[in-house]
C-alpha cells in the first residue's frame, strides 16, 4: 500500500494531489443539505410528538416531492463514499 504523504509536511505528491482533487469533485456531486422532508416531518408533529399521518395526507404532493429530493441526495452521497473507498488508506498517524 502507498503512503500518499511525502513526509515533509510540504505540498502534497501528485497522487495525493490527485486524490483530493477525487474527492473535491465528488463532493461537489452532492446537493445541498436541506431537506423539504426534513421540514415537512417537523412541520407535522401532533401535540404529543406523533406525525400527523392526516396531515401529511393533505400535502401529498409536497411529501411525494421531498421523497424524491431525499433519494436523490441519497444516491449522490452514495456516489461520494464510493469515490471515498476507491483511495488508498494512509498509514502512519494521519489523524494528528
Amino acid at each position: 500500500m502507498t503512503s500518499l504523504s511525502s513526509g515533509s509536511g510540504s505540498e502534497p505528491r501528485a497522487e495525493e494531489a490527485g486524490d483530493i482533487g477525487k474527492v473535491v469533485r465528488a463532493l461537489r456531486t452532492v446537493p445541498e443539505t436541506h431537506l423539504l422532508i426534513v421540514e415537512l416531518a417537523r412541520d407535522s408533529v401532533t401535540e404529543d410528538g406523533e406525525l400527523d399521518y392526516d396531515r401529511l395526507a393533505e400535502m401529498q404532493r409536497e411529501v411525494n416531492l421531498a421523497v424524491a429530493q431525499a433519494n436523490a441526495y441519497s444516491r449522490a452521497t452514495n456516489r461520494v463514499v464510493q469515490a471515498l473507498r476507491g483511495l488508498p488508506a494512509r498509514r502512519g498517524d494521519w489523524w494528528r
